[in-house]
């Protein structure tokens, strides 16, 4: 039997009793869906040995994305270009939460497990001792964080690409300039901090005004991307429309697995119409 094969044995044991689904999918994904908006996913690779080609291995791939966004490829692996925008490897989704976030302790983790080839004992100690040591950590994740505003609480701080969507999906497009505002004035001294040995400098001080009126039109720029967006905005249509096309795509496969969703729950009450 073969590492995937394995792997859905393995962690299906563990996984669908706390309510993940393996898809039906030519690589092996389970899945759990949470207060109808987000998705949590979690798979595997092999690995290859650089030390010892007797040997081979696996790593882990972690993933947490919105209904509302475009599903991956579950055909394919987690690190394949089209899968990266939503798949990484746990190890760093474990320094994601361990720098940022409170309750994650910095503990030594591996990144791989590796076991002999054609040894199927081996590499069921190796499936196990992944799970033992890497999981719980992950399943600790997922279960304090289980809707957008869980996510959104987060402001950030963990680099998630989707964290500007729920901005926008539950309407917090103001309340986050807001605050943008606010910060404003230290991020803008931080970006040009480099040039204040040299303040002096006339040459520097108009280097550091050419500096600050660029941050401030990116800044702007971006403040802008928020506006279009807000009910009523000039891109706030086309985004739903987007929105709910991906919701309804993800909500067709999902539902295979008997994931019952209401996707109507993550989609502001103004905007769904079919």
């Amino acid at each position: 039997m073969d590492l995937l094969e394995q792997f859905k044995n393995v962690y299906g044991d563990e996984l669908i009793p706390k309510g993940f689904s393996l898809i039906k999918s030519k690589y092996p994904y389970f899945v759990k869906v949470t207060s109808d908006e987000i998705i949590q996913l979690i798979s595997v690779e092999k690995k290859k040995s650089d030390v010892n080609p007797d040997y081979e291995g696996l790593s882990i791939w972690i993933g947490i994305s919105l209904i509302t966004l475009p599903m991956i490829d579950y055909d394919s692996m987690p690190s394949t270009l089209s899968n990266q925008g939503w798949m990484i490897p746990i190890i760093d989704f474990y320094h994601r939460c361990s720098v940022s976030l409170d309750g994650f302790e910095k503990v030594d983790m591996k990144y791989s497990f590796y076991y002999e080839k054609g040894n199927e004992a081996d590499m069921l100690t190796a499936l196990k001792q992944s799970w033992d040591e890497q999981m719980p950590f992950v399943v600790d994740f997922f279960n304090r964080y289980t809707t957008m505003e869980d996510y959104y609480s987060l402001k950030g701080l963990m680099c998630f690409g989707f964290y500007q969507d729920i901005v926008i999906l539950k309407q917090k497009n103001d309340e986050y300039l807001s605050e943008r505002e606010k910060e404003y004035p230290s991020q803008l001294q931080e970006f040009v901090s480099f040039l204040d040995n040299n303040s002096n400098n006339p040459m520097m001080k108009l280097l550091r005004e050419r500096k600050e009126k660029e941050f401030r039109e990116k800044y702007l720029e971006y403040n802008q991307w928020f506006i279009d967006r807000k009910i009523g905005g000039s891109a706030y249509d086309n985004y739903m429309e987007n929105a709910i096309r991906n919701a309804k795509n993800n909500q067709k496969l999902l539902e295979e697995i008997g994931a019952k969703l209401q996707i109507r729950h993550c989609i502001p009450v103004k905007c769904t119409r079919d």
